[in-house]
């Protein structure tokens, strides 16, 4: 920026046009660092429009001079202090080095805004530099240097945390989370210590700290604390020990879990899914089952949610539970599809014939699904149903019948898959057929394809490179 228009837009930065002085505050995010001072002290103008456009601006410009006149903002009303601290967040490391002296500065505030910024920027900072205010004599300085150490994954502070331990109950919980972040199992023992104490939500921490530390020794822990524990508390065990991988089989433990399920967030309710799974009761997983059979898997988040259910369920293997589910006539009829997709994966062979049964129903999803299934399972008992679903009123049921032919291999689909090609006119069922038919007798299918109308001939050529 040349000095005319910097000077025009400093002059302009004092005008008494809140409108003027707000654009030039703008514009000046283009200067250097001459434009610096100014809007530091635009930072104080009475229009708060004013105030975000220089805050802005300063953040823009940037720079280790545009950090160092900002620290002192950290002294002043909560306003500025607020707007300091955002825009030397936005400067991020350039910062760093200047954040540093402030850790022994003597104003409480100053030290803890200055391991906050330190910890939100946390490129190039050394956490060496804040462990030590793990000691610090001001309760709210020590609680943030402790959680600091965990943002910033610092072992080396794992000796002063475990002091932290014994500190005041604010202090103790960032402790506690910090270990639980380090997953340092050297933790374990201290953390076991504190679960006496008298705060539930100190140990309610460290039962998720011990969670997230996981291993052998932390996992005996929490089992020895699940009989003295109820309501949250327990809930917080159970949940931890799923995280180390423990299925906790004790009385009372299913039906925790299912109540976790049943009020969770759906966060909550796929940590304590396959722990649900693992009892194998029948009620919890048509309950799992008919909730999951309310999301929408056109819906980002229900896909997801769908996809962690179905994993679970493949846990629970082919005879039993998921094939008892197919003679449920009560199951939504999107749960009923989850269990035939999961029986589907797991090539249940006992599930041949209420899959067969359901490949004749009404539901055209269910109808889809039960064909696909057969497909995947592969059996020849399946292939008269199979045949019947090429001449279905639903093209996805019908593709996904012809895609299963194709699998088994069935030489007697060849003809109705043929007699499917010449009327069929969606064009990726013609492209399955081909497919298909390919697969089944390559050498008999080219030599009567180009009877065909040009759309198969086309795809034959595009899939067979030509006769």
């Amino acid at each position: 920026m040349n000095s005319r228009k910097l000077s025009r837009l400093l002059h302009d930065l004092v005008d008494g046009d809140a409108t003027r002085r707000r654009a030039a505050a703008d514009s000046l995010a283009e200067a250097d660092e001459r434009a610096v001072y100014p809007l530091i002290r635009a930072l104080r103008d009475e229009s708060p429009g004013v105030q975000d456009a220089a805050m802005r601006s300063l953040s823009g410009i940037g720079g280790e001079t545009t950090a160092y006149m900002t620290l002192p903002l950290l002294r002043e009303d909560a306003c500025l202090r607020n707007i300091a601290i955002i825009i030397l967040r936005e400067i991020g490391p350039t910062a760093v080095p200047l954040l540093y002296p402030l850790l022994k500065d003597k104003d409480d505030d100053v030290r803890k805004f200055s391991i906050d910024l330190l910890m939100d920027i946390r490129e190039g900072v050394d956490p060496a530099q804040i462990s030590p205010l793990i000691g610090d004599p001001n309760p709210n300085v020590r609680a943030s240097a402790a959680k600091a150490m965990g943002i910033l994954a610092w072992r080396g502070s794992v000796p002063d945390l475990v002091r932290a331990l014994r500190d005041e109950e604010w202090v103790c919980f960032s402790a506690i989370e910090a270990l639980g972040e380090l997953g340092d199992e050297a933790a374990v023992g201290p953390i076991e210590a504190i679960l006496s104490l008298p705060s539930e939500t100190i140990r309610c921490a460290a039962v998720e700290a011990l969670g997230r530390i996981g291993g052998c020794r932390a996992a005996e822990v929490l089992h020895a604390c699940l009989p003295k524990t109820g309501g949250f508390e327990k809930q917080a065990v159970i949940r931890s020990l799923l995280l180390t991988g423990n299925v906790p089989r004790v009385e009372g433990v299913g039906e925790a879990l299912m109540e976790m399920f049943r009020e969770g967030s759906w966060e909550e309710r796929i940590t304590c899914l396959r722990g649900i799974v693992a009892f194998g009761n029948a009620a919890y997983i048509r309950e799992i089952v008919d909730t999951a059979g309310s999301l929408d898997p056109s819906d980002p988040e229900g896909e997801d949610r769908l996809f962690a259910v179905r994993n679970a369920l493949m846990e629970t293997g082919c005879a039993g539970v998921l094939a008892g589910l197919l003679k449920d006539p009560d199951l939504r009829f999107r749960g009923r599809v989850l269990v035939i997709d999961v029986i589907g994966d797991l090539r249940c062979r006992e599930a041949v014939q209420d899959l067969i049964r359901l490949a004749r129903i009404d539901v055209r999803d269910v109808r889809r699904a039960s064909v696909a299934a057969l497909g995947e399972i592969a059996d020849g008992e399946s292939t008269p149903a199979l045949l019947c679903a090429v001449e279905d009123c639903d093209s996805h049921v019908r593709k996904a019948a012809v895609v299963a032919l194709g699998k088994i291999g069935a030489r007697e689909a060849i003809e109705p898959i043929l007699n499917l090609l010449k009327s069929e006119q969606c064009q990726d069922i013609i492209t399955e057929a081909v497919t298909a038919l390919l697969s089944i007798d390559r050498e008999g299918f080219l030599a009567v394809s180009g009877t065909f109308e040009t759309p198969v001939r086309e795809t034959v050529e595009l899939l067979a490179g030509g006769r």
